[in-house]
């Protein structure tokens, strides 16, 4: 007898009319939710199982409508959001999304397409060369740099975090030190296994926590360099300290094999003297790697011109963030590496049950030879459509807006005789605190102004720490922050220091 599987169950396909109806109501809870965003209060007052609380412990066994799943994202998951979205989320860094970011989702989404290859979705490799080219040319690259795909040398991929692209490229750099040591005395498979006790890789103190879990995930040493003040007036390292690092640990027995650099630190958003890196890589034969994760989307701004060719000159990769500072969306992290061989010796790797694939050329490349992941999201279609929508000078036009925002913080904090900049920013981070040696005062300050922000729910700012001195680290970008917002919370801080 013939098997029916056919059991006519609608609510399983994808029924376009249903869809649409459907997709129409949830754009009119997302609808509601921004035109209501700047009355929400940018972090919910909770406690730890709050939400928890407000659902079974066990998932339904019968259907929930459409209907009743968007009343219970109303009532128990928007309250209890932390709007990374609001006019005055002033923490960390931006996430920025953007219309054209929202509408590639629902493309995505609908799609549900899985990237294993070129054949598995032709769309998908080529169009993430195209952008990937679209952005290397932004960042003002040569048409000879070995970094766009067009030169068959390196190239660009879109990866989820720039922690995973950090974690991706200490592994290849651990396996191409262990490469140029060997000399083809081991099968590259005995290669993996090698002892990396002795490997060492070099940052600043001032580096983000995802480097060293980087170097933690590739088994190799890390030695942290303390960052100085340099000329441009917040702090990184130099050449010459990181030689002298490397000179103390050769003479222990161990072997430099990557220095981390920084373009824009978490903490104050510095940077190393990157000038003096120039022939770094040549001359000590180790990795360079920049994480300009915040910051270098700036870097299409043509008076960045120059840093952003520098940097190019002396790394061997590269990453920044698209979700930080350029509407993208998260997760967009790009990586940029000078020769993809040196990622395709760790990460290629196949399987009789893949298609035959055919020789590389530049539109083709298997990206699942570059990196971790073997499944990837069509995440290009969603960088196509931010570059296209914006178009590049308007990308420029929304970077130059959050400068202008900050320096006009800068420029009350410089005139007021309250308050001083701990370090000298050139971006959308203010760093400051009260201008007194009274440290106790300060801390009273910053006790303060939580008290006025109510906890988060006016404003949300969270304070960091440089050698031990406290300061209020505000982080603008967000595409939806006014004059007025700003205003709000510059009286807010005047009332505080008066107050502290």
């Amino acid at each position: 007898m013939k098997q029916n599987i056919d059991h006519g169950t609608p609510s399983y396909r994808l029924n376009p009319r249903e869809l649409e109806q459907d997709i129409s109501r949830m754009l009119a809870v997302i609808g509601d939710h921004l035109g209501h965003l700047k009355d929400q209060p940018v972090k919910p007052d909770l406690k730890p199982g709050a939400v928890a609380a407000g659902f079974p412990k066990e998932a339904p066994q019968t259907a929930t409508n459409v209907e009743s799943l968007l009343s219970i994202i109303q009532q128990n998951i928007l309250p209890a959001i932390t709007h990374w979205q609001h006019p005055r989320f002033f923490a960390y860094y931006p996430a920025t999304t953007s219309i054209p970011a929202i509408l590639s989702e629902l493309l995505i989404a609908a799609l549900g397409s899985v990237g294993l290859q070129w054949s598995a979705n032709p769309a998908a490799t080529e169009l993430e060369c195209v952008v990937m080219d679209w952005v290397m040319r932004m960042l003002h690259a040569p048409d000879d740099s070995p970094f766009l795909h067009q030169s068959r040398q390196g190239g660009g991929l879109i990866q989820n975090t720039a922690g995973e692209a950090m974690a991706v490229v200490m592994v290849a750099a651990r396996v191409h030190k262990h490469l140029q040591e060997d000399a083809g005395v081991h099968a590259l498979e005995d290669i993996y296994w090698q002892d990396s006790s002795s490997l060492v890789v070099y940052m600043s103190d001032q580096t983000h926590f995802s480097g060293p879990k980087a170097v933690r995930v590739a088994g190799m040493r890390l030695h942290k360099i303390s960052a100085k003040r340099l000329s441009h007036g917040n702090y990184g390292i130099t050449a010459d300290q990181v030689r002298e690092a490397m000179n103390e640990d050769r003479a222990q027995g161990l072997t430099p094999c990557c220095v981390l650099l920084n373009y824009g630190s978490t903490n104050t958003s510095g940077y190393d003297e990157l000038e003096s890196f120039r022939g770094f890589h040549e001359q000590e034969q180790i990795w360079v790697h920049v994480d300009a994760a915040y910051a270098g989307a700036s870097l299409i701004l043509p008076e960045y011109r120059e840093r952003a060719r520098c940097i190019q000159d002396l790394a061997t990769s590269f990453n920044f963030n698209g979700s930080k500072w350029l509407l993208c969306g998260f997760d967009s992290a790009f990586l940029f590496i000078r020769d993809r061989q040196l990622l395709k010796a760790v990460y290629a790797a196949g399987g009789e049950y893949l298609a035959q694939t055919s020789e590389e050329e530049i539109y083709n490349p298997e990206f699942k030879d570059w990196s971790i992941p073997l499944g990837r999201r069509f995440r290009a279609l969603r960088i196509w459509m931010v570059l296209s929508y914006y178009g590049v000078e308007g990308l420029q036009q929304y970077l130059r807006q959050s400068i202008q925002q900050a320096t006009w913080v800068r420029d009350k904090i410089d005139r007021s005789g309250i308050f001083k900049q701990v370090v000298r920013t050139e971006w959308g981070l203010v760093c400051f605190q009260l201008a007194t040696e009274d440290t106790a005062k300060n801390e009273r300050f910053l006790e303060r102004l939580n008290q006025l922000s109510e906890d988060g729910k006016k404003f949300l700012v969270y304070p960091s720490q440089l050698e031990g001195q406290r300061f209020v680290r505000l982080a603008l970008g967000s595409v939806h922050t006014l004059s007025e917002d700003l205003e709000l919370f510059w009286q807010t801080c005047l009332q505080a220091a008066r107050e502290a």
